[in-house]
């Protein structure tokens, strides 16, 4: 199986106009025991909830936490605040991961939030699929996004997003065991005319 590029997306039109979210789909790993292929049913909790979350605990798994810790990491590289988790982010997230995982497809949302998109195998889905995203830094060098060039690094440029504040995960598995991955954020990055950090 091959590594895909990124697919292209539709634009969605906030206050600034956000460029088209790319997509990712990942080369397989080498085999490893696999899950029953079947969906998560409950939205990951929360770390380190925002206050209008609704909800949450300090209970992420190891995955889950793994992942935020990737993305605060890229982020404290390039001077921007610490991401929190937040659950009701990752509860939309959830619902576009099982239609996704049924589709079996890539295909973005038209919410109002960032969004990034992933598909692979493997024990560590959320931890994966970051360290995808944030794999395209090597390709941004330091341009505003224009509604064509962010095609090569939109992963990456939405995971340190100067004024995105949240971020929410799911996974949903597929009947090969393939994991999909929607991972949401709030303030949503990649708009026209602006710079991530």
């Amino acid at each position: 199986v091959q590594e895909s590029q990124p697919a292209p997306v539709v634009v969605k039109k906030p206050k600034k106009n956000p460029a088209p979210q790319p997509t990712y789909v990942a080369a397989p790993e080498p085999e490893q025991e696999e899950e029953p292929a079947t969906t998560q049913e409950e939205a990951p909790a929360a770390t380190q909830p925002s206050s209008d979350s609704g909800s949450g605990s300090s209970n992420l798994d190891s995955d889950q936490q793994k992942a935020l810790d990737l993305h605060n990491e890229a982020r404290k590289a390039v001077g921007n605040e610490p991401l929190t988790w937040d659950d009701s982010l990752a509860s939309g997230a959830q619902e576009w991961a099982d239609h996704l995982a049924q589709l079996g497809s890539l295909e973005h949302s038209q919410g109002e939030d960032g969004e990034n998109l992933y598909m692979g195998s493997g024990s560590n889905p959320f931890a994966s699929a970051v360290e995808a995203f944030l794999s395209e830094k090597s390709q941004y060098n330091g341009e505003a996004i224009s509604g064509s060039n962010y095609m090569s690094f939109g992963h990456y440029t939405q995971c340190v997003w100067k004024t995105t504040t949240k971020v929410g995960m799911a996974v949903a598995k597929d009947s090969s065991g393939a994991s999909w991955v929607v991972a949401r954020y709030q303030k949503p990055g990649n708009m026209i005319g602006d710079k991530p950090y």
